[in-house]
């Protein structure tokens, strides 16, 4: 089962840098938003390309706030498939509210 997912996003956000340990190394990705559904946070990421620039693929993770109010929060891999989906519908409302909100 992949856990990524692609979406074409012509919404103009503003993106903050996480760097994520991975199997093959580091990887810096821009963080696209963070979604609230059954009372748990959920991150969507893009790795992101040579020039700094979002790729065309997304990652999820369930998200969890350092309880210190820090920077050291956790992201943490879905396992459960109908979980992922219910993050890829969230994340896919989120997308059709930011395109009906720029026409």
């Amino acid at each position: 089962m992949s856990r990524e997912s692609e979406v074409d996003v012509e919404v103009e956000l503003e993106i903050d840098v996480v760097t994520l340990m991975t199997d093959e190394g580091e990887v810096d990705c821009g963080i696209i938003t963070v979604l609230e559904l059954n009372d748990k946070e959920y991150i969507a990421v893009s790795p992101l390309d040579e020039d700094g620039e979002l790729s065309e693929e997304i990652w999820f993770y369930q998200f969890e706030r350092d309880p210190s109010g820090g920077d050291e929060h956790d992201l943490i891999f879905i396992e459960d498939e109908d979980e992922y989906d219910q993050v890829i519908e969230k994340f896919d409302e989120w997308v059709e509210a930011l395109e009906a909100a720029e026409d």
